[in-house]
């Protein structure tokens, strides 16, 4: 019997079966073996026409839901990267033009429509057309669907954490840690995401601070440290650094645990050109910096 591609039926498996919150066990049984099911979700095991046609009766879903249409998944991906980039770089204005441009053409498919949507009230909400707590309204809704309609961990998590940054932003801390305990409790399969919780435990550790539960706050950052040092991404990790210092003061470490957490952070932020952060150290951490700040 004819196989199909491995890889996207995989993934597009492993989205269905958490969609429909079952179990590689519950959606094996009486169909194959869980081991099966799980070699099919790794892309190590092609299914059989029979077998997908099985596994589309037990979810109610049709056979096409689990194949891998490579052009849109390619153009909402070039689409998201381009919002992404003009998100971060600031330019909420484009952002803004662009998923309205979109709403307005009222073609969009259901996934498509989320994800405008997403970007659509971010960028409203930095440019002052819409309240952070109506934004976050949306944004609640909107994982709620994505949690439903669609398994996208990437979406899910990129939306709570803005959730708990426009919190954070508000001043609303206790709800900024409640929403940052719901991220940490979520499935981070994969490097990608995993360096994506290293963000996660970053902000989490900000939010620990300002309600002074500072050894919680050292713990989290500690953590957040092994994994980029495990998954070898410097992106974040001379703030960590410098995070796990102020936490070492607060919780009056000696001298040299103090000193030498700066002192990385400082290497790390000279080595990758991050000037305002080495000025910041210089300017307000000089004392255990010692002969690098003697020498500036």
């Amino acid at each position: 019997m004819d196989h199909f591609n491995a890889p996207p039926i995989g993934l597009a498996l492993r989205r269905l079966r958490k969609k429909h919150r079952l179990t590689q066990k519950d959606l094996a049984n009486g169909i194959c073996s869980q081991a099966e099911i799980s070699k099919i979700e790794n892309g190590t095991h092609s299914p059989t026409v029979d077998l997908l046609f099985a596994l589309s009766r037990k979810m109610q879903v049709p056979v096409s839901s689990f194949l891998d249409h490579t052009n849109y998944r390619e153009s909402l991906r070039n689409l998201d990267d381009r919002l992404l980039v003009h998100f971060r770089n600031g330019d909420f204005q484009s952002v803004y033009n662009d998923a309205h441009r979109l709403i307005e053409n009222q073609n969009l498919d259901a996934e498509l429509s989320l994800l405008i949507q997403y970007y659509y009230n971010l960028s409203a909400y930095r440019l002052g057309k819409l309240d952070y707590r109506n934004c976050i309204v949306i944004l609640q809704q909107l994982s709620n669907q994505y949690s439903t309609q669609y398994y996208s961990p990437n979406m899910i998590i990129r939306i709570k954490s803005a959730i708990a940054i426009l919190h954070f932003e508000n001043k609303s801390y206790k709800r900024s840690h409640h929403v940052y305990e719901e991220l940490l409790e979520l499935d981070f399969d994969g490097e990608e995401l995993s360096i994506e919780r290293v963000r996660i435990q970053y902000n989490f550790s900000k939010i620990l601070l300002k309600l002074n539960k500072v050894e919680r706050a050292l713990e989290i950052v500690e953590n957040g440290i092994e994994q980029s040092l495990h998954h070898k991404d410097m992106s974040l990790l001379g703030q960590l650094f410098y995070q796990k210092g102020e936490c070492q003061e607060l919780l009056k470490h000696e001298f040299s645990s103090i000193a030498k957490s700066y002192r990385n952070a400082y290497f790390l932020f000279d080595l990758m050109g991050i000037a305002e952060y080495s000025h910041i150290l210089l300017d307000h951490k000089s004392f255990f910096l010692g002969e690098i700040a003697a020498s500036e």
